[in-house]
């Protein structure tokens, strides 16, 4: 798209994406003047940030690119000898799904099965291979196809569900005494057992369960205001502290909003700012952890180098011309983008699990009261980054027609959108009432 290239020319994006992705070269992408002045008011390192956002933009490209409907599976099955980068069509079936729900079971399902009892062991393995089968599963001519990714966070939510056992709770109903060692227990089991499913790439269930969750969040909150309580004395801004913080709630990626977290309490930038001044400060960080994510994600799609030789396109051509040569080129190049970056993940697991699992909560009162300010937000914030994203690509479709972005233009889409959805966000900030 013409508006995201002046953009791009605007912001001072530039250099060369594929040296990022085959040689992990980080400073070969360049993200412009603007973004070095948002990381130093932040007390940021510019490169750190870089990173975080890169690798969730590359991920978020590849995520993208895996998503098929049933038409896509049909052409996919029809021409699976078809070669792109030494990968076959074929090959991404057999890579990306199962065809039964007893084969989704015993490849991953049967990680999540902690029965020891041989009775109680088989009655749920029926019961998550029946909830397999009741799940979104997408239809080809021939083959019912299950995703391997996304399908374990399903059937352990679905788990939890069936066993009474906590996931994510609304602030009125949670029972802190009760509630906390079972939140900590399941999510260690989870990200324990999803390190152990060999061949999925398991950024996308991680994903999906912080999302729906928000406890590795959330234990990392309150760790670091616990480690830091004298900071927070101030009672006459401390709603304003806490509200701020259960914000970053809203960043989709994981690892930048811990280190962003961490750095606003240990740099004592939070600190700094007057009580009318914490929107300004929400903004500045949603600039960084919102929109450049997505629009680095744009970069990276428009500036991947894929071209007609390295899709066996060429080929295709000299034996046959039909309608469908267009689905089948883009399909193609949708799976030259997952061979690409298949083995590239989002995260590091093992990283989080041992940053979350040596936390004690010994302060329940505190971690009741910020698990509430980020529950109350929870219920807005899909329909608001929903609502952002949706209102960013309009704006962008309507700069289309311009040669050139003003800085009024460059407000409009910096400025405008975000503020609104920060807006909604904000209107949930909680005040907890005083025993």
């Amino acid at each position: 798209m013409e508006a995201f290239q002046n953009l791009f020319d605007q912001l001072g994006f530039k250099g060369d994406i594929n040296q990022v992705v085959k040689e992990k070269n980080y400073e070969a992408i360049e993200f412009g003047q603007d973004f070095s002045s948002f990381c130093e008011e932040l007390e940021l390192e510019e490169k750190v940030i870089r990173e975080h956002i890169l690798d969730y933009a590359l991920y978020e490209v590849y995520k993208e690119c895996c998503t098929f409907t049933s038409e896509d599976l049909d052409i996919l099955e029809s021409f699976d000898e078809e070669k792109v980068n030494g990968l076959t069509l074929g090959d991404i079936l057999d890579e990306k799904y199962c065809i039964s729900s007893e084969s989704f079971y015993e490849s991953f399902g049967y990680l999540l099965n902690d029965k020891s009892d041989p009775i109680a062991e088989a009655k749920e393995k029926e019961k998550i291979i029946q909830f397999i089968q009741t799940i979104s599963i997408i239809k080809s001519k021939h083959f019912e196809y299950i995703p391997k990714e996304g399908t374990y966070f399903d059937v352990y939510k679905d788990i939890l569900k069936r066993h009474q056992q906590p996931f994510n709770k609304s602030a009125d109903k949670l029972n802190v005494v009760k509630d906390i060692d079972k939140f900590k227990n399941n999510t260690l089991f989870f990200l324990h057992q999803l390190g152990k499913a060999n061949n999925i790439n398991y950024t996308y269930d991680l994903g999906r369960f912080e999302e729906s969750a928000n406890l590795l969040f959330i234990f990392s909150l309150y760790t670091c205001i616990e480690e830091n309580l004298t900071a927070f004395d101030n009672e006459e801004k401390k709603d304003y502290y806490f509200n701020t913080l259960s914000s970053l709630s809203i960043i989709g990626n994981i690892d930048l909003k811990l280190y962003i977290l961490k750095n606003l309490i240990e740099k004592e930038v939070l600190f700094t700012y007057k009580k009318f001044e914490f929107n300004l400060l929400l903004h500045r960080i949603n600039i960084l952890s919102v929109l450049y994510p997505i629009l680095i994600k744009e970069f990276i799609r428009q500036h991947l180098i894929i071209n007609d030789n390295n899709l066996g396109i060429a080929a295709i051509n000299e034996i046959r011309k039909f309608p469908a040569d267009d689905k089948i080129k883009k399909l193609k190049r949708n799976v030259f983008v997952i061979e690409l970056l298949k083995n590239h993940k989002g995260y590091n697991l093992n990283k989080l699990v041992e940053a979350f699992e040596p936390i004690q909560v010994k302060n329940t009162k505190l971690f009741g009261n910020l698990y509430t300010r980020v529950a109350s937000i929870q219920g807005i914030k899909s329909e608001a980054m929903d609502q952002f994203k949706t209102d960013l690509y309009e704006t962008i479709d309507t700069f289309n027609q311009y040669e050139s972005l003003s800085n009024h233009d460059m407000l409009a889409i910096l400025e405008g959108n975000l503020v609104e959805m920060q807006n909604k966000i904000t209107s949930k900030w909680r005040s907890i009432r005083k025993k």
